[in-house]
């Protein structure tokens, strides 16, 4: 009998990802389907619907997406994208941005201990809850919080993309660099796509890489590419269903025991992740400003989601990979290396209030 519900459910969950993906797929293109699997997930956890997506399945969806991505790309334009002042700053200003909300958290909102800080830390969130337990704050509101950014970033990032390049404009850009990841069947391009993704997927898991998935079959596909005349070729369907996979798995972080916790915070979660977004924003504009990348470049470079869904949405469209993958790379690991010290000191330069929240968190905790 649970195997039928289950099945069931899963197949409830197929469908309305079809639909939602199919109605949104005018709108906001090659994210269509990450943002309806990334919907109808919430709503089927908000209904007390228990599934889970294995950690293995999330990895190779992780892989499938880094290896398309990397078929876009060209290393030796990535290394001089890396070495580029602007990616610095463009990671500076995130993550000042970011410091700068959660100090007004801790400070003044009504979240426990150093809650605030932790959950305004843009990247790592699947670590961060636990990390905030540890440091006194609330780990599952920090982790409600992480997942509710990524959630809003996902959503409006498309429209944002989209709103800022003109139609015909963009159509024509998204052909020349998307074409290049969504494909049809390639004899060999195929199956190197997926022995890249697979062998990548293992290194990044065997030795814990910090988003090892993602980035080691990022970064064979873009050597790879570089060095071999053989094509790299992602399938659109095999594309699809890992965008599907990664919805899933961050929809489903949303259960209804959630829920309350959730519409308590949700007025000052949702202030603090606008502002956040807003600040990246401005920051976007600024780095555009040296007209060395478009705006809509330096947007999704800034954008405080996950690395996979940004990129991801990147494919659809005419940014400059190179630079957006750059940034966001060198963000997540910026953030996992010093977010825990910035954290802790936003909650000691906020004095007594750092304090007493934190007392009180790391006993809700």
């Amino acid at each position: 009998m649970a195997h039928t519900s289950r099945a069931l459910h899963w197949s409830a969950l197929l469908a309305g990802t079809l639909a939602l993906s199919y109605l949104l797929q005018p709108v906001i293109s090659t994210a269509s389907v990450l943002v309806a699997a990334m919907g109808c997930a919430m709503v089927a956890g908000f209904m007390d619907v228990r599934l889970r997506i294995r950690p293995a399945l999330t990895a190779f969806a992780q892989a499938m997406t880094g290896t398309a991505i990397a078929s876009t790309l060209h290393l030796a334009e990535l290394l001089e994208a890396a070495s580029d002042g602007l990616v610095v700053l463009g990671v500076a200003l995130t993550i000042g941005s970011a410091a700068a909300v959660g100090w007004l958290l801790v400070r003044y909102s009504p979240l426990p201990g150093t809650t605030g800080a932790w959950g305004s830390l843009p990247g790592a969130a699947s670590i961060m809850g636990a990390l905030a337990t540890e440091n006194g704050g609330d780990g599952i509101l920090v982790s409600l919080m992480q997942y509710l950014r990524v959630v809003l970033v996902v959503v409006t990032g498309p429209l944002v993309a989209h709103a800022i390049v003109d139609a015909q404009m963009a159509t024509a850009s998204a052909s020349t660099t998307a074409g290049q990841a969504f494909s049809h069947v390639s004899p060999v391009g195929t199956p190197v796509a997926i022995g890249i993704a697979i062998v990548g997927c293992w290194i990044g898991v065997r030795f814990r890489i910090l988003a090892g998935a993602f980035l080691v079959p990022l970064a064979l596909g873009a050597v790879w590419v570089t060095l071999v005349p053989a094509p790299v070729v992602v399938p659109t369907p095999l594309l699809g269903c890992g965008f599907a996979v990664l919805g899933w798995t961050i929809g489903l972080q949303f259960r209804r025991d959630l829920l309350r916790p959730l519409v308590a915070s949700l007025p000052t979660m949702l202030a603090a992740i606008v502002a956040m977004m807003g600040l990246c924003a401005a920051s976007a504009w600024l780095i555009s400003a040296s007209h060395k990348v478009s705006f809509l470049t330096a947007y999704l470079a800034t954008s405080p989601g996950g690395v996979e869904s940004i990129v991801a949405i990147a494919l659809g469209t005419n940014a400059d990979m190179n630079f957006v993958v750059a940034t966001q790379t060198l963000r997540l690991f910026s953030v996992v290396l010093i977010g825990p010290w910035l954290a802790r000191r936003i909650g000691m330069s906020t004095g007594g209030s750092g304090g007493g929240g934190g007392s009180g968190g790391g006993s809700g905790g």
